[in-house]
């Protein structure tokens, strides 16, 4: 069996889900347990379980910590001490030694790995496997990449309050333009992600201005009402979605576009990893975080244009 903790919205759940498809395919399992606590409340935010909207393989969905519940014996001790010197400081903050006892967790079919760590081989090993982490890289899963785009489509039919809007991008010249400002404005997250400044856009939008003819510039955001009345491009045609279509919908019509002008955000990532579309051009920030103390590369170096936003 496979247990699987999520963290954070779709498009970190996105991530989570791809490295575990990987797991899946090397073990051969067809369905996995899933829980979804660590998402929040979607009553209350929002957040919660986002795969279910998708054609994911088949996951049943639990509310309890897998490890210490389906975990063999030495996975629960070893889970437990793990963290415990997680939450001492000088274990804790260091990631190299961090990283070596994750190495040694994964002897034991228990995956915690972050964005730089890929440079590992999958031990095919009898009992539960479990995996809680962000595995923000796509050499975890570009290999597998055609059964991502098959199953991140939505189960769910277009919207047809959205016909137009799906008119535009289906143009060869559409450009995908992803404004994250909510939480990354707040005086909690800014020092830790703002990058996107509006000088940065403006770059970029220059830079998509002279590699493609007569672009048709599409916006989307988690505060449209802002991105409508300050971002424009002059002399040409500018669409602006709704803000209150649901994650599926918008991860279909940002995904459909031709070009990319992506934020630091780990959905508008995936939607520019989704498209299809030959010769796509992704312009991105050089960095991902404002904090100069992590890791700050893209999830996926190649196939970017950069923007300097430091």
């Amino acid at each position: 069996m496979i247990g699987v903790d999520f963290t954070g919205r779709l498009g970190n759940q996105m991530f989570t889900y791809a490295f575990t498809r990987v797991l899946m395919e090397k073990y051969g399992e067809k369905s996995f347990t899933a829980n979804f606590k660590r998402c929040g409340n979607p009553l209350e935010n929002m957040w919660g379980d986002s795969l279910c909207h998708f054609n994911v393989m088949p996951y049943k969905s639990v509310n309890y910590d897998l490890i210490l519940k389906k975990g063999t014996s030495l996975q629960r001790i070893a889970y437990i001490i793990y963290m415990l010197l997680n939450k001492l400081p000088l274990i804790g903050n260091n990631d190299n030694l961090m990283s070596c006892i994750e190495f040694r967790l994964r002897k034991k079919n228990i995956y915690f790995t972050g964005a730089a760590d890929v440079a590992f081989q999958v031990e095919m090993s009898r009992g539960p496997v479990f995996i809680r982490g962000y595995f923000q890289d796509k050499r975890f899963f570009d290999h597998i990449r055609p059964i991502l785009t098959r199953e991140f489509t939505p189960k769910h039919s277009p919207l047809e309050h959205n016909k137009l809007l799906y008119e535009a991008i289906s143009q060869p010249n559409s450009v995908c333009v992803s404004v994250r400002r909510g939480d990354y404005l707040s005086a909690t997250y800014k020092k830790d992600f703002y990058v996107c400044t509006p000088n940065y856009y403006d770059k970029a939008i220059q830079r998509i201005c002279h590699r493609v003819e007569k672009p048709l510039f599409i916006f989307f955001s988690d505060d449209i009402q802002w991105v409508r009345e300050h971002m424009h491009v002059e002399g040409y045609q500018c669409f602006y979605e709704r803000g209150d279509d649901p994650v599926w919908e918008k991860m279909r019509m940002m995904s459909g576009c031709h070009h990319f002008i992506i934020s630091n955000s780990t959905f508008a990532w995936w939607a520019s990893y989704l498209s299809d579309r030959e010769g796509k051009i992704i312009i991105a920030p050089s960095r991902w975080f404002a904090n100069p103390n992590w890791h700050s590369n893209l999830p996926g170096k190649d196939g970017f244009t950069y923007i300097n936003n430091t």
